[in-house]
């Protein structure tokens, strides 16, 4: 797991949790060729990926799949570039890491080729996980020892903090601007909607502190992890579904409206594994 992911998945307790419902439909392995490990880990509406992958010689890279092919984005001079969320005008947001423990946050547009550095004043290392099609970012920041959630609107940057939390992340922001994230409390987490300037749990049936990884354009679905467990879920008008590749520990990490779902899974081997879960030809239109 990326430092990116960590921060927003703050402390995980380990919980038994009643068995969701297997999800059904199809699960396609995603590869970035010769890679060692691939992780998707955003998707828009035409089904393009983002994710980040490590090569032969050890380093981490952003990739782009569009039309079945495999575009590697690196930051120029990076040691390594991670890749999150993307929009359907192919911005993806992410961030490169440097020597020292350095990270520089961007926005990358896949048609252009550019990256543009994204910066919120006065923090040691800012993150964006998230990009909505009106261009809003959001994700997380380090301020000193702290670690804070953050939207971007325009030029304009705010915290995005619970009332009396220690740590937030933002792991996701929909078309209207909806925020959603995890918060530690010190002894326990939560997540979290933000929209309008109101903060408002969420709770996920029969899936106590769960950990929210993104949400889809609409605001109608939201995917995330299992506390303590690799299985990942699905959650879309009050019923949550189980999402996990066949046969393996598996970890989600974004949602489209037409409810695809990307994420990896750990083979038998150690090694990761991107993912692409499309349900049932009905399901997207309940």
């Amino acid at each position: 797991m990326t430092f990116g992911k960590a921060v927003l998945s703050l402390a995980v307790l380990l919980l038994a949790t009643v068995p969701l419902a297997l999800a059904q439909g199809t699960y396609t392995q995603i590869d970035y060729p010769g890679a060692l490990y691939t992780e998707c880990e955003g998707i828009n509406a035409a089904g393009n990926i983002s994710g980040i992958f490590q090569g032969a010689a050890g380093n981490w890279q952003g990739f782009y799949f569009s039309d079945g092919v495999f575009t590697a984005i690196n930051y120029p001079g990076a040691l390594a570039t991670y890749l999150y969320g993307l929009n359907d005008a192919g911005q993806i947001v992410g961030y490169a890491s440097f020597p020292g423990y350095s990270y520089v946050g961007f926005i990358y547009d896949a048609t252009g080729g550019t990256f543009t550095e994204v910066k919120y004043g006065g923090a040691n290392s800012t993150l964006p996980i998230g990009i909505n099609d009106v261009g809003t970012v959001a994700g997380a920041i380090e301020v000193g020892k702290n670690v804070f959630g953050f939207e971007l609107v325009g030029s304009a940057f705010r915290k995005v903090v619970p009332p009396g939390a220690q740590s937030s992340g933002v792991a996701g922001v929909s078309e209207s601007g909806e925020l959603v994230g995890s918060v530690s409390y010190g002894q326990t987490e939560a997540s979290f909607y933000f929209n309008q300037d109101q903060f408002r749990r969420i709770t996920i049936p029969d899936t106590p502190h769960a950990i929210i990884e993104g949400i889809n354009s609409t605001g109608s679905a939201i995917v995330g992890q299992k506390a303590g467990s690799p299985v990942g879920f699905l959650y879309q008008n009050g019923s949550v579904q189980q999402v996990r590749f066949p046969g393996y520990g598996t970890y989600v990490a974004g949602v489209n409206d037409a409810l695809q779902v990307v994420g990896y899974f750990q083979d038998n081997s150690g090694y990761y594994h991107g993912f692409l879960w499309t349900p049932p030809a009905d399901a997207a239109k309940k």
